[in-house]
């Protein structure tokens, strides 16, 4: 792992993006409560208003307990064509004093709702990251990963600055993918001029397979339902 941009992870508004399937939602729930447990005012705000499976109002209960302080679009307007967006997310950004974790959609639609904000996401506290989990569709190698990163940045008009390695066959990963997801990241890196941030690592899982934890890691727990989780047919080589 690169060293050069493990402090965009420390910045106050954390943005994240991604392909579809990447493990955005999960890896934002984990990181807001993180930050909620070092002390800090927290807001995680959910821009991921396509994929119905992963929506965070079914957990919102449980991190408003923990002190995260949840904000998405209600009803039948966070469903529309051009979302109604409350302006609790604008207050948020700007308020200096909160930290805040932005989930945003993995396709064209969430890099433009993202985009309303622009302006104020190219400000100094600001880390613009790209999640990556190398098993999942149109991300399984450094062409994919970059034609997607190139496309949510002229959607979005926003400027990746660091790839996070959430890499994973959920509970069928073994220590061979972590470590052709390791190599294909350090990889991406090198040629991408951006640096590898962190990784989202299960921790049970972590210790199963004999890795030695990093402090730079976020470990990912599992907050929200997989109502469709199927083992996987996966080609390993």
């Amino acid at each position: 792992m690169t060293t050069a941009g493990t402090n965009l992870l420390d910045r106050r508004v954390v943005v994240l993006v991604g392909g579809y399937g990447a493990g955005k939602t999960q890896l934002a729930i984990s990181l807001a409560l993180k930050r909620a447990r070092e002390g800090k005012r927290v807001a995680l705000v959910d821009l991921d208003l396509i994929n119905p499976y992963f929506r965070l109002r079914e957990i919102a209960q449980t991190l408003e307990h923990e002190g995260v302080e949840v904000i998405r679009p209600e009803g039948d307007l966070a469903f529309a064509e051009n979302p109604s967006l409350p302006p609790q997310i604008e207050g948020a950004l700007r308020d200096k004093t909160r930290h805040v974790v932005l989930d945003v959609g993995g396709n064209e639609t969430g890099a433009t709702i993202v985009g309303r904000y622009h302006t104020l996401l190219e400000a100094d506290d600001v880390a613009v990251l790209q999640v990556v989990n190398v098993f999942r569709p149109f991300s399984s190698n450094i062409e994919e990963i970059e034609r997607l990163r190139q496309d949510m940045e002229r959607k979005s008009h926003l400027k990746v600055q660091g790839w996070i390695n959430n890499s994973n066959l959920i509970d069928w990963t073994t220590l061979g993918d972590w470590q052709q997801s390791e190599k294909l990241m350090q990889s991406l890196a090198g040629q991408s001029g951006i640096p590898w941030v962190t990784s989202g690592v299960i921790p049970k899982w972590a210790k199963k397979v004999g890795l030695q934890w990093q402090l730079e890691w976020i470990p990912v727990e599992r907050y929200l339902k997989l109502g469709w989780k199927v083992q996987p047919s996966v080609s390993r080589t």
